[in-house]
């Protein structure tokens, strides 16, 4: 079985093999693995830095295979923020990934299994997602709704989802 080491002084991701041989895997600021819940599975942004269009991994524990699961779009929209609802279905925040105002995006899930996409939340710009939560009946949405026109002024937004609504969707 692979490990993965997050050093948080280099900010770097390192695969460690069924050997022990330690590998990085990711030296651009990475995020920090997320475990599915079987703790087969790993995944993780990279780079997860400020206007740097980042990509979400899917790392494999038992075979040590990586896949990119969703990459930047043409309209420089990146994964921001990603967490398991399960062990073959993962939430994630996708937005634009340049500027100040953007700070979040909309919530969509993944099938990891066939790499199918759904839409959890179409917000409008002025509602951006920062955060997710899983507990054990819903994913609860943390993030900021701007309150003026210029986008300069906003309020803390929460909002929670039931798991099995979203599992309608997958």
């Amino acid at each position: 079985m692979y490990r993965l080491f997050y050093d948080e002084t280099k900010q770097h991701l390192y695969q460690i093999d069924p050997d022990g041989r330690e590998t990085v895997l990711a030296d651009s600021f990475p995020s920090m693995p997320e475990y599915s819940p079987d703790r087969s599975k790993a995944i993780y942004i990279s780079p997860l830095e400020w206007e740097c269009p980042g990509s979400l991994y899917l790392f494999n524990l038992e075979s040590g295979d990586i896949t990119e699961l969703i990459s930047p779009d043409d309209n420089q929209n990146i994964p921001k923020y990603a967490i398991w609802l399960s062990n073959t279905t993962v939430a994630y925040i996708f937005g634009y990934g340049l500027g100040t105002v953007a700070v979040g995006g909309n919530v969509f899930i993944i099938n990891i299994e066939n790499q199918k996409v759904k839409p959890i939340t179409k917000y409008s710009g002025e509602i951006q997602i920062t955060k997710l939560e899983v507990t054990e009946s819903s994913l609860k949405l943390f993030g900021i709704r701007y309150t003026d026109d210029i986008y300069a002024k906003f309020v803390e937004f929460q909002e929670s989802i039931s798991l099995e609504e979203i599992e309608k969707n997958i």
